[in-house]
């Protein structure tokens, strides 16, 4: 939970008192060509992305893309990589829902259309924003990277070969989740409330990968979720109290698992919530739950996290700090005691992904050569797993801590420093490893 994670963004954040023409761009001056790319000079290279920096969707996720600038504009005080520093042009698509236009069609047309062009995207959230405009990038030739979202969407490289996740896929979660229930659980009745997409259906599948078919399987809309302020969980929580299941698996964004929470609280109901990454992040669930006393943290709610916890004495939770107090501009205010919530982690996490990328490439960057680079390296970041691409596996991360909600704004991995891995296979077990490092790079402090 020490990320947004993001996790999915399949759909917009939300308060559970809510009231709340495709153009091939070619290299356009002799020093990219001469640099060997486009979106690439001597001294620069140009990267973007789409994100919902407005609207519903922009509670907590806004901080994503700013948080991996935060990185990029702390390398880029350092002199850059090999000479260049990064310009990250982030557009705001509200998540396709602001009313008409700009959205993430329109809002990347407008990134391919940058001067000097566009070396690739980086770090544009949600599934089907992302998927709407995989076939105009791929006709652009423009590396899809790093897509905030856990869909299994990104992991097709015979059709989209540029194309890149970052973290693990919804499945792999829920195997490891599901592992622990069984684990910690046994003989427990599971209840599950999923989203109404490929969150809730990857999610629900991971657990019936490891032997765990829910007895009550309910799924939300996130269009009812918001017209009812949260109140459609209302009838969710009465059925599974009524079935009395003791486990509450939900595959839920953080407005839906404050209502989920605020509903079953309402109705004294405390079963062991375990709750998707997705929406476990205790700043972003008490910011949607506005008023509502919080009882994430009584419940002893648990998640899962590809990062580490909030409460790990971690090299990398130190220096991330840093970084983002370094970024008064889109983090105002942030000091010393400041909390780093989910979505701030997640940014850092695949920020460092990038550079460190973008250094093993070395002097001479092409779209190509950065492709092969993410296929044939193991990059060491903030992320608890090495992140290990392959020419059949452009998913992500494979694995992460299981974490516990110990306070309203950390989170404390239940296991020391035991990390759990899996493939999002049906056969892939569940194993047991340890971090590899904890060392952030020299290069990077």
């Amino acid at each position: 939970m020490s990320r947004p994670h993001l996790r999915r963004f399949a759909a917009p954040a939300l308060a559970a008192s809510l009231s709340m023409g495709m153009a091939l761009v070619g290299l356009t001056t002799t020093a990219a060509s001469a640099a060997g790319g486009t979106g690439v000079t001597a001294t620069s290279i140009t990267i973007g992305a789409t994100v919902p920096l407005t609207g519903i969707a922009s509670v907590g996720y806004s901080e994503v893309a700013k948080a991996a600038d935060a990185v990029f504009k702390w390398v880029n005080a350092k002199g850059g990589i090999n000479g260049r520093k990064i310009k990250y042009i982030i557009k705001d698509d509200c998540y396709d829902a602001c009313g008409g236009t700009p959205n993430t069609v329109t809002q990347t047309q407008a990134l391919l259309a940058t001067p000097g062009g566009l070396f690739a995207t980086v770090g544009s959230l949600g599934t089907p924003t992302q998927d709407s405009v995989r076939n105009l990038l791929k006709a652009n030739g423009v590396p899809q990277l790093f897509v905030n979202s856990g869909s299994t969407d990104w992991n097709n490289p015979h059709v989209y070969p540029n194309l890149f996740g970052w973290q693990q896929s919804y499945t792999v979660e829920s195997k490891i989740l599901g592992t622990y229930i069984k684990a910690h659980f046994p003989g427990q009745k599971v209840c599950w409330i999923g989203q109404n997409d490929d969150f809730g259906a990857g999610g629900l599948l991971g657990l019936k990968d490891v032997g765990i078919n829910p007895a009550i399987q309910q799924t939300y809309s996130v269009a009812a979720l918001v017209t009812t302020s949260g109140g459609n969980f209302a009838p969710y929580m009465a059925n599974e109290k009524a079935a009395n299941c003791k486990v509450v698996f939900l595959d839920t964004i953080p407005g839906a698992t404050g209502a989920a929470l605020g509903n079953a609280e309402a109705i004294s109901y405390a079963p062991h919530f375990v709750v998707s990454s997705v929406g476990s992040d205790p700043i972003t669930v008490k910011k949607e739950m506005g008023s509502v006393p919080d009882p994430e943290a009584a419940a002893h709610t648990i998640t899962f996290a590809e990062l580490p916890a909030s409460t790990d004495t971690n090299p990398w939770n130190a220096w991330m700090r840093q970084v983002i107090k370094a970024d008064p501009s889109e983090f105002p205010g942030f000091g010393n005691s400041t909390p780093i919530d989910g979505n701030m982690a997640y940014g850092v996490g695949w920020g460092v992904a990038f550079v460190e990328a973008l250094r093993a490439e070395g002097k001479t960057v092409t779209r190509a050569g950065f492709v092969h680079t993410l296929l044939t390296t193991a990059f060491q970041s903030p992320a608890l797993t090495p992140l290990k691409y392959a020419a059949t596996n452009h998913q992500g991360l494979s694995g992460g801590y299981v974490d516990v909600v110990s306070s309203l704004t950390s989170t404390t991995a239940v296991a020391g420093k035991t990390v759990y891995v899996t493939t999002g296979t049906k056969a892939g077990k569940v194993t047991v490893t340890h971090r590899l490092s904890q060392t952030v790079p020299s290069w990077l402090k």
